[in-house]
């Protein structure tokens, strides 16, 4: 660092060099090794196992001995089942940590109320079954990492809560129910409303089981018919209550929890999508043409994330940026092209491609300078991947051929005609690394090739969206994607859709003002005018 800072100066001091550097995109390292470490994922693991080892001797009569095997099969059916259903979580030590804390964490919370009531006598003989609140980490767990997770969640809860906090039948049917309950319900949460409103609906489900359960286990004093309508009613209260409250408290946690572990909810990306943002707004005053391309391929991508069950809000906004590196050069772009000006004409194509080629890093650096979240950084990255700027090297390709053509007449030497290098023509790439980059990197090639069509039809259409999704396919740019060939027929079938609907011709109405050439005959009425379809054409080169 320090050597090249002083070359930088000295190139400062002979006038070769302007003295500012590019951002760099690049993790921290020691985030990189925690993820890949095996030493870290044996170390949470026994952080889980101790946890459940100290939860369960906590003012607990049972023998050690008890606790520590019951510990080691609730750590072995949690180590089953998270390969099975959740890879995601098995693979990414960051997921695990932050899946166990949760877990962790509603354990304490769980036995710290089993206890203080039990102390207090708040319920007389016996617990409430639904005063413990289950439903905290599955929700938590559902909109930081997936419902599988979530669910898994639920179950591990409840198990431990059945074995280390309430024996009773009740408290693992009612944390199930209401924990697997907070899992579904917590799916595509766009909005904080959302939250609340999946908490009330978990409270009417607590409400249930504590009406049934209480009722099939003769729970409180069976005796006496006031008292088991007052301890119901109590149970009944307890359980609308924790919905309610679990959902105001997995509200105020979630942001620290976003953070801490650098995760990305829906309701970040609602967020995001507001079309407010300076970056926005910069490109829609000085770009226009590549904001509204911006917002097509939005449209485009939001549709496709739909149809194979991706992240459309996701695909939204990372669509709406992809393309904010035109900003610094967004007058040799084609859709900001004046008509009648070419500003390529002067250049020769490595320059050309060179311009081009170079929005894809003033994005990255527009983006980390605005603090952009990463996922929206790798599709900027990679939604060209690394394919070629195809109109410029085959202009290269013809300049070359008409250089030998004269050259045989100059009778000029071959090594004295420059060669063209297909990587000087090349996007830097990676390519597309998730299945929503490569959503929005389809959308953007078929975007733009569809600039290209003059009398859009459907069928002209339709070959356009395969040839180009077919090119892609062909040239490696979907093979780390994760994309299957049948999500990709759905893709490309959504695009025919989307985009026949986008560019559908519309009928050409008469003008108010226009004068009839020819006056209705006396006592007719005048026919109205017939109405001929007409359509927007438009060129577009590569880019």
């Amino acid at each position: 660092m320090i050597l090249q800072w002083l070359k930088r100066k000295s190139l400062e001091r002979k006038g070769l060099s302007c003295g500012k550097t590019r951002r760099q995109d690049k993790e921290t390292d020691w985030r990189d090794i925690f993820e890949q470490s095996a030493i870290a994922r044996c170390a949470m693991l026994t952080l889980l196992f101790l946890s459940l080892v100290r939860i369960g001797l906590w003012t607990s009569e049972a023998p050690t001995y008890e606790i520590f095997v019951l510990s080691v099969l609730i750590l072995t059916l949690f180590l089953f089942l998270l390969p099975l259903s959740c890879k995601e979580v098995w693979r990414s030590n960051q997921l695990l940590l932050l899946t166990i804390l949760c877990l962790v964490i509603n354990l304490v919370i769980n036995k710290y109320i089993f206890l203080y009531t039990i102390d207090n006598k708040i319920s007389g003989e016996q617990i409430p079954i639904l005063l413990l609140p289950s439903t905290l980490a599955p929700m938590l767990i559902t909109i930081l990492i997936s419902p599988s997770a979530g669910f898994i969640t639920a179950f591990i809860l409840s198990v431990s809560g059945m074995l280390f906090i309430g024996s009773d039948p009740g408290v693992f049917l009612s944390s199930l129910l209401t924990g697997l309950t907070a899992a579904q319900l917590s799916q595509r949460i766009r909005r904080r409303s959302d939250i609340l409103m999946a908490g009330v609906k978990i409270s009417l489900v607590g409400l249930g089981c504590a009406l049934l359960l209480g009722g099939v286990l003769d729970l409180g004093d069976s005796n006496n018919i006031s008292n088991k309508t007052l301890f119901l009613a109590a149970q009944g209260f307890f359980a609308i209550a924790l919905g309610v409250v679990a959902s105001f408290i997995v509200t105020a946690v979630l942001p620290i929890f976003e953070w801490l572990f650098d995760r990305i909810t829906d309701i970040s990306w609602v967020e995001l999508s507001d079309l407010k943002h300076p970056l926005l707004k910069q490109l829609a005053e000085e770009a226009p043409g590549t904001y509204h391309h911006s917002l097509n391929v939005a449209n485009l991508a939001e549709s496709a994330a739909e149809a194979i069950g991706a992240n459309p809000t996701q695909c939204r906004v990372c669509a709406y940026f992809h393309d904010i590196g035109k900003l610094d050069k967004p007058q040799y772009f084609t859709e900001n092209i004046v008509p009648g000006q070419d500003p390529h004409a002067q250049l020769t194509p490595s320059m050309s491609a060179l311009i081009i080629i170079s929005h894809v890093k003033d994005g990255v650096d527009l983006a980390l300078k605005y603090g952009l979240r990463q996922p929206v950084i790798d599709v900027i990255k990679e939604h060209h991947g690394n394919s070629l700027v195809y109109y410029f090297y085959k202009r290269a390709l013809q300049q070359q051929q008409d250089a030998r053509e004269g050259g045989k007449i100059l009778k000029l030497r071959e090594e004295d005609i420059p060669d063209v290098d297909p990587r000087s023509f090349s996007y830097p790439g990676p390519i597309p690394q998730t299945k929503e980059s490569a959503i929005v990197s389809l959308s953007d090639a078929v975007e733009s090739a569809s600039r290209s069509l003059k009398n859009p039809t459907a069928q002209r259409v339709e070959n356009l969206v395969r040839e180009v999704i077919k090119g892609r396919v062909q040239e490696g740019q979907l093979d780390e994607s994760q994309l299957s060939f049948n999500e990709i027929s759905q893709i490309t079938n959504r695009f025919i859709f989307t985009l026949k609907n986008m560019l559908h011709a519309r009928p050409e109405y008469p003008s108010k003002h226009k004068k009839d050439k020819e006056p209705a005959a006396k006592g007719k009425d005048p026919q109205p005018a017939k109405q001929t379809p007409s359509a927007d054409s438009s060129a577009a080169q590569a880019n």
